[in-house]
């Protein structure tokens, strides 16, 4: 089964000192994941097979490093089932958290016009 991950995500915080900002581009830079990282934000996309949770490994180092952050880093997961699912993170208190989601269809009939 081949399973693609789509990552996505934004986070603002406190204005970070230099030194940590110098941590978070040697962190992405040692992965060769690119990112548009500012004093006081992060913008993240990334899709492909991800091998041993590379991606959740940095970001993992990521929380750590901001602490608390406000956004989310949205994860689609296609596994070759017939919906994909889904991971939401957030970073409160130096730590990842993560929601799982799935998607729900509702048929409906549109009147006509």
């Amino acid at each position: 089964m081949t399973e693609i991950r789509t990552y996505d995500g934004s986070f603002s915080f406190k204005m970070l000192a230099r030194e940590k900002a110098d941590h978070l581009d040697e962190l992405f830079a040692e992965n060769d994941l690119e990112v548009d990282l500012a004093l006081q934000s992060l913008d993240f996309s990334w899709m492909g097979q991800e091998r041993n949770q590379a991606i959740l490994k940095v970001f993992r180092e990521v929380a750590r490093t901001l602490v608390d952050a406000e956004g989310e880093l949205r994860c689609e997961i296609d596994d070759d089932q017939e919906d994909p699912h889904f991971e939401f993170f957030t970073i409160k208190q130096g730590q990842l958290l993560l929601q799982r989601g799935t998607l729900v269809r509702e048929g409906e009939r549109i009147p006509q016009i």
